[in-house]
């Protein structure tokens, strides 16, 4: 197994385990490595885990931007960045072959108010109503479309001419 590289310092990642999930810390940057399922596996055990680890680790360099590209620690393929929860303006980077993600020092941290102001929206109970209708209202849909498509197919199997021969 070749040592895994930090995608930003390109030095050695540091193994270190919680709650019996091993993550890949950078020293420097103090950016983390999860393995595929790792990242919500931490946060099903404890979801007040990950932005401590924001304040455990902590960088010492200067935060950069490197000139090259970001390659996954595991698989060395170019990391695909994306926006966490597509709304907020949190952005991770993903590798598409194994599935790790990789996470920039303090965004742990933003990641976790997200979740936390998510939570406490009150949306007003005219809006639920509204949304548990439209809800219903699409099922309804989908199970008129399914019938309909049902009803056609064996309305043309009926129409079908029959060969004696067959």
């Amino acid at each position: 197994m070749r040592e895994r590289l930090c995608p930003v310092c390109q030095i050695r990642l540091k193994p270190q385990v919680h709650h019996g999930v091993t993550i890949d810390v950078c020293p420097a940057c103090a950016g983390i490595w999860f393995d595929a399922d790792e990242l919500t596996r931490l946060h099903e055990i404890d979801e007040n885990l990950l932005p401590r680890l924001d304040l455990l680790y902590q960088p010492q360099v200067v935060a950069y931007d490197p000139p090259w590209e970001r390659l996954c620690p595991v698989c060395r393929y170019p990391l695909r960045p994306y926006h966490y929860l597509y709304t907020s303006t949190i952005e991770l980077d993903t590798c598409d072959q194994c599935g790790g993600i990789w996470v920039d020092n303090a965004e742990l941290e933003k990641m976790a108010q997200v979740l936390q102001d998510a939570r406490v929206m009150d949306v007003p109970t005219e809006a639920q109503v509204g949304l548990a209708i439209a809800q219903l209202e699409a099922e309804a849909a989908e199970k008129r479309a399914r019938a309909e498509f049902w009803s056609r197919l064996f309305g043309f199997m009926r129409a079908r001419p029959r060969f004696p021969f067959l």
